[in-house]
């Protein structure tokens, strides 16, 4: 669709849908439906004087579904349907099996905010597993630690289904707990700004509290309940010191 319209010609319609609240969710939820596919189907293009421009025509599904909701806020910006339909992705971070998405605002309260690592490691018993144990029993010759800050002693390895790991290490009542994983996919939600460091030869990534990175195909979360979070020198040692060799006596 080449031809420009000019809104002028709708404004009578624009003022209509400006002033309507609906009050049952099925039309809401119709009219949010038919805009998104019309977006998806290519017979609803916006143009660059719009603001927005594509060349694409097959778009994502949460692209084409943010665009429905600019159109919709266009039309129903003074409604409590528009302020609330959907929460704005502002950006995205893959780091090996685990993707961070950043969000403008809080979930609602409707909404499950449960799924992905975002929730700090319960300190529970299990057996006792060192790491070789661990590798046999999951499979995964995976890289681990053969340093860390002094004070802190290896407590166990536990095995947390199919490609996943996780070690323990504690120093009096501090207790760092590091998750590796090969494979899957796995997710964090965040308000929070998403910061990016280079450490250790590594793009490292913190949200949440978590630091994350990607090394030889596994993906590292550490998580910290002490006092004092480690500085960048401390996980560079950390990321340096990985290894499937035997930890440095």
């Amino acid at each position: 669709m080449k031809s420009k319209h000019d809104l002028d010609d709708f404004r009578e319609l624009t003022d209509l849908l400006t002033d309507l609240e609906l009050d049952d969710a099925t039309p809401k939820v119709n009219i949010y439906n038919r805009l998104k596919f019309k977006l998806e189907s290519g017979n609803i293009q916006l143009h660059e004087k719009d603001g927005i421009y594509m060349k694409m025509n097959n778009w994502k599904a949460a692209t084409v579904s943010a665009v429905a909701v600019v159109c919709l806020l266009g039309a129903f910006s003074t409604t409590s349907f528009a302020q609330g339909m959907l929460q704005m992705i502002l950006a995205r971070f893959q780091v090996g099996n685990m993707e961070i998405t950043q969000y403008d605002k809080e979930l609602p309260a409707t909404q499950s905010n449960t799924q992905g690592s975002n929730t700090p490691i319960e300190l529970k018993e299990h057996p006792q597993m060192t790491l070789e144990e661990a590798r046999a029993a999951s499979k995964m010759d995976f890289p681990a630690p053969t340093w860390m800050p002094e004070h802190y002693s290896y407590k166990n390895t536990v095995v947390h289904g199919e490609g996943m790991v996780e070690i323990q290490y504690k120093k009096e009542k501090e207790f760092i707990s590091l998750l590796i994983s090969n494979g899957g996919e796995n997710g964090i939600r965040t308000t929070e700004g998403v910061k990016i460091e280079t450490i250790g030869g590594k793009k490292v990534y913190f949200a949440n509290g978590i630091v994350i990175w990607e090394h030889e195909g596994f993906t590292y979360e550490l998580y910290q309940m002490a006092e004092k979070s480690f500085d960048a020198a401390t996980i560079g040692n950390i990321i340096e010191s990985l290894s499937t060799k035997s930890a440095k006596k």
